[in-house]
């Protein structure tokens, strides 16, 4: 029963997530919030990915990229056995 609930909940969240159409930049943002990162990663945003080698703005984009990827290979893996 708990399993099931915690299972609608993040039904719910992920639901919530895409109707409120969020993007890639929007959770590298809640993520460097969560990091106590915000503050550098908005300074950051207008800077060419050129002129830093790992910024916060691009460095949290990157990560986010990443797990993004990883766990869309997760889902497919998950479907497919």
């Amino acid at each position: 029963m708990v399993a099931k609930t915690y299972d609608l909940h993040q039904a719910r969240l992920l639901r919530d997530f895409i109707r409120s159409g969020a993007t890639v930049e929007d959770l590298a943002r809640a993520w460097a919030s969560m990091e106590g990162k915000v503050d550098k990663f908005d300074e950051e945003k207008h800077i060419s990915a050129l002129d830093v080698v790992y910024g916060h703005y691009h460095g949290f984009i990157a990560e986010t990229e990443e797990i993004l990827r990883r766990a869309t290979h997760y889902a497919e893996e998950r479907r497919h056995s």
